[in-house]
């Protein structure tokens, strides 16, 4: 076994651990309307929170407009909902751009979001190049477990791509891509399949990448993975060290990776939702505390802790101060944070470890057999792994608190009963920007790097519906 920071970086990717820097506490907020959702904001900075993440309706991850008949009904349901340019900036108004970190959870429009970012550093005074945060951009994942899509796999991969050949030439503080295991464990995928998706996932698009004309250790060195925590506290511990160590290795020894930064796996973990009972809810502060233990003992980077109302709400204001609240109890109350690597030389653990690493090695096997990341999900074969792994393992049951509220209970989701919206249809101004559409639609056909025309037409005020439709290939 490697010392903390050394290769394979079984042990943690930093030689000091936490000892020095803590991991970037956060907490997804997205409420209805720009301007709730950047109270919220200024609310969780104000108690403490080091990095934001930003969750958006299904419309805005969908690229319709609020007042599209499609988005009936969705409108701020489960996250803000962003139109135009003057949306966004609107969630950040008085968030210094340049000094908070944002992490965008968007897959399928992140090249619009981007692009809106973009302009919105510009107009407020911020170099775009002093950005900081990370781009979900996470294309196979979504095929393969969420489904939120807009257009064909080829399709969507290539400007997910573009994302990312922006990012690494314009933007060097913004990761332009989370590769992601975490919505597949979500979706039934074991402890292993979870891990083997994230470096699937992750060589797909440095494959993709490299055959763009750019440098894997420069491309490698702006990944960065999204994976989630169950229950099971030394097994998930576990499970970082193996991603970690197998994606160093594969990284070397199969991409002819040298940079030690670019093989190094900087890890988000969002403590699973799937765990959480609406029953008793206040038990799911345990759940989530839980998990969140299960990640910082495996030496992550960025944390998100789920609020215990959201089985049943968007996040209220008491549930969303009680996660932040967990990772500052952790980090200040608790030893876990004193030590670089607080399991290390634990047989448990190292039992653990070497039973995944073969299980991941397996999966990664077959999945190279059936033609790669997008192979395996052309052909529907992984997607059918994952549904049958999840029909014959449902993983831990809640059982603690399955009855009726308590009266205490009661109460509390009285008080925070309003955190969930209801859908708020708004009209839309689209003003004329014909010839910026229009450059958007040449790029889009001519194959050219598509952000250059988006940033271009989100400038002029064009809305995220046009630029959708702007963005659709023509039918073939």
């Amino acid at each position: 076994m490697a010392r903390p920071g050394e290769y394979p970086y079984d042990a943690g990717i930093h030689p000091t651990g936490y000892t020095t820097k803590l991991w970037t506490m956060r907490q997804l907020a997205g409420l209805a309307s720009a301007a709730s959702t950047n109270e919220r904001f200024h609310y969780l900075l104000d108690l403490g929170e080091t990095g934001l993440s930003l969750a958006f309706d299904l419309p805005t991850q969908l690229g319709l407009d609020p007042d599209d008949p499609m988005a009936d009904g969705e409108v701020g349901r489960t996250g803000v909902s962003i139109a135009t340019v003057d949306d966004l900036a609107a969630v950040f108004k008085g968030i210094p751009l340049d000094d908070v970190s944002v992490s965008m959870t968007i897959n399928a429009t992140a090249p619009m979001l981007l692009a809106m970012w973009v302009v919105v550093a510009e107009e407020s005074g911020v170099d775009p190049a002093r950005l900081r945060g990370t781009l979900q951009n996470e294309m196979p994942k979504e095929f393969l477990a969420r489904k939120a899509v807009v257009y064909d796999l080829d399709t969507s991969m290539r400007y997910s791509l573009d994302v990312m050949e922006h990012c690494v030439r314009h933007l060097p503080r913004v990761n332009p891509v989370s590769l992601s295991g975490g919505h597949a464990r979500e979706a039934g995928a074991s402890r292993p399949l979870e891990i083997a998706c994230g470096i699937a996932d992750a060589e797909t698009y440095l494959q993709g990448m490299i055959e763009r004309g750019l440098d894997a250790d420069e491309v490698a060195r702006r990944f960065t993975f999204i994976f989630g925590a169950h229950m099971e506290l030394l097994a998930e511990a576990a499970k970082f060290r193996v991603a970690r160590s197998m994606y160093a290795r594969r990284l070397r020894e199969r991409w002819g990776v040298t940079d030690e930064r670019a093989m190094r796996m900087r890890v988000q973990v969002n403590t699973f939702g799937s765990v959480l009972a609406h029953q008793e809810p206040l038990n799911n502060v345990i759940r989530a505390t839980i998990q969140a233990l299960a990640a910082v003992l495996g030496g992550v980077q960025s944390l998100h802790v789920c609020s215990f109302d959201e089985a049943y709400q968007t996040p209220g204001e008491l549930g969303a101060r009680i996660a932040l609240r967990t990772h500052q109890i952790l980090a200040e109350e608790t030893d876990v944070a004193r030590y670089v690597d607080p399991l290390g030389g634990s047989e448990a653990v190292d039992a653990l470890v070497a039973g995944m690493t073969a299980e991941v090695e397996d999966w990664l096997d077959r999945i190279e057999e059936h033609d790669g990341m997008l192979g395996s999900i052309r052909s529907g074969w992984l997607e059918s792994e994952i549904d049958e792994l999840a029909h014959r393992d449902p993983g831990p049951r809640v059982g603690v608190g399955d009855r009726m509220y308590s009266e205490t209970e009661q109460e509390v989701l009285r008080r925070e009963r309003h955190a969930t919206p209801d859908s708020v249809q708004r009209e839309v101004e689209r003003p004329s920007c014909a010839p910026e559409l229009a450059a958007v639609r040449e790029a889009a056909r001519g194959g050219a790097n598509v952000l250059p025309a988006l940033i271009e037409a989100a400038r002029a005020r064009a809305t995220i519906g046009q630029l959708r439709t702007a963005l659709t290939p023509p039918p073939s």
